[in-house]
């Protein structure tokens, strides 16, 4: 009689040992929303994503990766595809704001916002205004003005929030190459990131070489130079 409970709590032992997995989680969406930190690098795309460059189109750009731990600002819980921006000149409106609608103006010449599954990166990189006002997120978006398979133009927005918290307006942008005159060769953003108050990216120029840019405020009213 003995013998058989000992069989059995052996048994018990190894039918529970056998069904305890080892501690530990997996890590969250690295191709998520950008970083929160003064310095935020890029994230690569998955080879499906980046090889459909080629000749048709640009790729979806890189971002940084979002902190988990890192509580949503209002910026990050904007609708981006529906957004309404103000100051968005490049788009080429008369109208003070831009308002997309599932990630276009719905122009004849559309303006499109965070095209071919390119994602926002959020820093706080654009100067607050008054100097005392309590700091937030800004976030950098990628735009592309034209028709796909025509000459079109992409830029970089920087968008901050208004006063109040509830609308968002651009600063002025970061504008890539013009296309070739014909169309078939335009500029894209591969990747970009904020990197203190600077912005670096890397492009495809329209010979189909990649290059690395950066760029840096050069006076009080947000506009960008080269260096």
């Amino acid at each position: 009689m003995r013998d058989e409970l000992l069989i059995g709590v052996a048994l018990s032992l190894t039918f529970a040992t056998g069904c305890t997995s080892s501690a530990g989680s997996l890590g969250g969406d690295t191709a998520a929303s950008g970083s929160s930190s003064d310095s935020a690098s890029p994230t690569s795309l998955s080879a499906s994503s980046a090889s459909t460059t080629g000749s048709g189109g640009p790729s979806a750009p890189a971002t940084s990766t979002a902190d988990p731990g890192a509580a949503a600002s209002e910026i990050r819980r904007t609708d981006w595809p529906n957004a309404v921006i103000g100051n968005l000149s490049f788009c080429g409106e008369s109208d003070d704001s831009v308002a997309f609608r599932n990630g276009s103006n719905g122009f004849d010449v559309p303006c499109r916002i965070l095209p071919d599954g390119a994602q926002p990166v959020y820093a706080e990189f654009i100067v607050e205004e008054p100097a005392n006002a309590p700091s937030t997120e800004d976030a950098l978006v990628l735009v592309e003005l034209g028709n796909p398979n025509a000459a079109r133009r992409q830029a970089l927005v920087p968008v901050q929030l208004s006063d109040n918290g509830s609308g968002r307006y651009a600063w002025p942008v970061i504008l890539g190459d013009e296309s070739s005159a014909s169309g078939d060769r335009v500029m894209t953003f591969i990747s970009y990131q904020v990197v203190g108050q600077h912005v670096e990216a890397t492009v495809r120029k329209l010979d189909g070489s990649t290059e690395n840019r950066r760029w840096r405020k050069y006076n009080g009213s947000g506009n960008w130079e080269r260096y």
